[in-house]
């Protein structure tokens, strides 16, 4: 069968990219050709939003670069030297999509076209396509749709204006079978379709990474470091700067940030994302606040944390409890030291992505077919 991948492949991060190759990789070892199709954003989707519109255009003005660097600016001098090392890393990630995605490789027509994994049903979020009912299964160019460990993110069905979710409506006709993350997805879809779904895990979590990342070259490091994941400076208060610079001065660690900066970490690490995973496998310690972040942890790091921010507590919640390892969130990064004394039970974890897994290859043999 020739699959095409409808998902976040063209988002510049480590947890975008490696779903978007586990679930590419998943999917040829069934004996398909897969490829990847873009996101289009469709201007008569978008006027559906009304009101959200102008929510999305504020967004952008407040939350952009400009507002970052603005919050920082006792860190100019290591934010100048890290910017050449931002643009680095961009094309990094550009020539993993090359490489490993063959992002640009198309074909006209394809049987099945697979929605996910990611937050491809978040359409009340700040993206640059907005509410687009490709993403929702008005996909023109495959016979047949079907979703994979779909996320809404924050999006929640009683907020959606009610023209975007009688649009959803009609896209979900086209879906044969649903997959999704977590439950807050699960409530969404079963209020806007009466078909089955069913609950899968994230494909970085159900793909075994270990020939990559034992091929993987790793950059220069510290000789002991603590991997401080986020998303672009994320982690910028002064509280939360001191907290992390405390406990490692306590543990003769070095701060190293990868995947993104963060202007306080003079250690901003480039590289690609085989070597993000075995730079989370020799970590000492892992402080992240994202919910990749958490899956690279769990998935290679003997310790660490997980704050749960207002913005991502329901997500980071659901994806602990459902991959078991609850005892290393936090409210509050001030919990760091207590967190450290609780070493990951990496064997109770791999026996239940194992039964995921087999979960996940019946789902994706029986739906793509």
């Amino acid at each position: 069968m020739k699959v095409c991948i409808l998902s976040m492949q063209r988002v510049g991060n480590m947890g975008s990219l490696l779903q978007s190759y586990a679930l590419k990789t998943t999917i040829e070892r069934l004996g398909h050709q897969v490829e990847f199709i873009d996101i289009e954003k469709r201007e008569d989707d978008y006027k559906l939003l009304g009101d959200y519109k102008q929510k999305y255009d504020k967004e952008k003005e407040t939350t952009g670069l400009i507002g970052k660097i603005k919050k920082t600016d006792r860190y100019t001098l290591n934010r100048l030297r890290i910017k050449k090392k931002s643009i680095d890393q961009e094309n990094v990630f550009e020539q993993f999509r090359q490489k490993e995605l063959f992002i640009d490789r198309r074909s006209s027509k394809y049987n099945v076209c697979v929605i996910g994994s990611d937050e491809v049903f978040n359409c009340l979020n700040s993206g640059a396509w907005g509410f687009t009912s490709q993403l929702f299964g008005n996909v023109s160019n495959a016979d047949k749709v079907i979703t994979y460990a779909a996320s809404c993110g924050a999006t929640k069905y009683q907020e959606l204006p009610q023209s975007v979710a009688d649009k959803i409506r009609s896209s979900f006709d086209r879906v044969s079978a649903f997959s999704v993350r977590d439950n807050n997805t699960h409530r969404f879809v079963e209020n806007l379709t009466s078909k089955t779904v069913v609950d899968s895990l994230d494909p970085v979590l159900i793909y075994n990474f270990d020939k990559e990342v034992e091929a993987a070259i790793l950059p220069e490091l510290p000789a002991h470091y603590c991997v401080v994941y986020s998303y672009y400076n994320r982690i910028h208060t002064k509280v939360e700067i001191e907290a992390i610079e405390n406990f490692c001065n306590k543990h003769n660690l070095t701060p190293v940030a990868i995947g993104a900066p963060q202007f306080w970490v003079k250690n901003y690490v480039v590289c690609d994302p085989f070597q993000c995973l075995k730079i989370f496998q020799n970590a000492d310690f892992v402080v992240t606040d994202t919910f990749h972040g958490t899956i690279f942890s769990a998935k290679y790091s003997r310790r660490f944390a997980v704050l749960a921010r207002k913005s991502n507590k329901n997500k980071l919640l659901d994806l602990v409890k459902r991959i078991g390892v609850e005892e290393h969130l936090m409210t509050r990064m001030g919990e760091l030291e207590q967190v450290y004394a609780r070493e990951h039970d990496k064997i109770t974890f791999k026996n239940l992505i194992e039964q995921e897994k087999c979960k996940t290859i019946k789902y994706l043999k029986t739906s793509i077919k």
